[in-house]
């Protein structure tokens, strides 16, 4: 019998067991697709899958990999990306300049001003205790960008995961209502001021083209609801919403253009706080904020039609497939992308930012949007979901039980489920097979 010079190994013996195991890994493989493809609950679906072993660098597995699909909410893993690289340490949110008697603020987007997830408010201290004059400046260029995304569901004006973009957000553009035992409040009161008292654990509307806010009387269990308010490109709205909440010494003044000149950045809260809360929640809001403020750090203006083509030619032009990007958050059907294209795309975001930073911003299996998947597995899953009507999205990473890190992206259209449950089970199902095999 054969033997290698050290330690009387069986060389054919240990090539005999690598190729079993390598047959046995690709069965596992075949059946883990087999079974996806089959589940009812994606009969009639369009699926697609991309697995690569990032540890021996190989593809586990690829089924319609490089076909184009809704990515939804996958669509905040690229928003997420030009966070994490272009908003530096922290939110870059506003340009100011001061002289004896003024202080001029130039608001770039930051989506973090008064709201409530953020206690550290830089801006709004400023505003309460300085004894100057505070100018907040229009730009000198319009900019150029919608209120609503592109290919946005118009009849959605009134859905809190639709709050409209903006150069200057104040509250995360929504109206909040509260229901507690001791009554209803509503933040910023001011937009439903001289109403009657609210209806407690109604459901709350707004009318399509103005701020008329209204109980309808319909019951919901909810404890707090969001409804967007429509903004104002020219800070009308929100300098009546800023003077009725801070109270400056003087009322604040509307300057149109911007002369740079002197002017520095003043930085508000920690990027990832803000990265983590978009991926965990899903929040298209600060999505959409992040993409417009990355076009004002780069371009010097809010354009998201510039920015988008800008990134695409330059920071994702190793993508296999040229996507279809229309906006930030993925509320747009105009979406086009590929699972090969996220999964070239995490790579290259742990090779720039390192596994520890992305773990720490990316939903972990069992919380988040992921609280009911995901829970018992041979390993752990750090991702991002996606979800629209008859679409669903999941990609990220996956480190095993055996320490094999997997770089994955399942992305299915045209489910006809009642729910996405079902067919996020289909996927966990899967995922988790191939977890067990490496």
């Amino acid at each position: 019998m054969a033997k290698s010079f050290r330690k009387g190994i069986n060389i054919p013996f240990v090539f005999l067991s690598i190729y079993c195991c390598f047959l046995m890994s690709a069965c596992a493989v075949k059946k883990a697709q087999h079974n996806l493809l089959q589940d009812p609950a994606l009969k009639g679906a369009h699926i697609g899958a991309a697995v690569f072993n990032q540890t021996n660098q190989t593809w586990v597995d690829r089924y319609q990999s490089n076909l184009y699909f809704t990515p939804a909410s996958n669509t905040k893993i690229l928003s997420c990306y030009l966070g994490m690289k272009y908003l530096k340490d922290s939110v870059p949110g506003w340009q100011i300049k001061e002289n004896a008697d003024s202080i001029f603020l130039l608001p770039m987007g930051d989506p973090t001003f008064l709201h409530p997830d953020f206690p550290y408010q830089p801006v709004a201290d400023l505003i309460k205790n300085t004894n100057k004059q505070v100018v907040l400046c229009l730009p000198t260029t319009p900019d150029s960008f919608s209120m609503f995304g592109r290919g946005w569901a118009w009849d959605d004006y009134a859905e809190d995961y639709q709050p409209e973009r903006n150069r200057f957000s104040i509250y995360g553009n929504v109206l909040t209502i509260t229901d507690t035992k001791n009554g209803t409040s509503v933040q910023p009161s001011y937009l439903v001021r001289g109403q009657e008292a609210p209806l407690k654990y109604s459901v709350w509307t707004r009318a399509y083209h103005s701020n008329q806010f209204s109980a309808t009387g319909k019951y919901i269990k909810d404890k707090l609801q969001q409804v967007p308010f429509i903004t104002d490109p020219t800070y009308g709205l929100t300098k009546k919403l800023m003077e009725d909440t801070l109270h400056p010494k003087f009322p604040l003044l509307i300057q149109q253009g911007w002369n740079p000149t002197g002017a520095s950045l003043l930085k508000t809260v920690p990027t990832d706080s803000l990265l983590k809360i978009m991926m965990n929640r899903s929040d298209n809001f600060f999505a959409e904020q992040v993409l417009l403020m990355t076009g004002a750090q780069l371009l010097g203006k809010i354009d998201d039609a510039a920015i988008i083509d800008t990134i695409i030619k330059t920071d994702f032009n190793y993508f296999p497939q040229a996507p279809q990007w229309a906006d930030g958050s993925g509320l747009s059907r105009f979406n086009l992308n590929s699972p090969e294209n996220y999964v070239a795309l995490l790579q290259h975001m742990q090779d720039e930012f390192g596994f520890d930073r992305i773990k720490s911003i990316f939903a972990q299996g069992g919380k988040g949007t992921l609280g009911s998947y995901y829970k018992n597995i041979p390993g752990v899953l750090f991702a991002k979901t996606g979800t629209l009507g008859n679409q669903i999205a999941l990609s990220g990473f996956i480190v095993t039980n055996k320490g094999t890190q997997l770089i994955f992206s399942v992305l299915v259209a045209n489910h006809v489920s009642p729910t996405s449950y079902p067919v996020r089970k289909a996927v966990e199902r899967y995922l988790t097979t191939l977890m067990s095999k490496y």
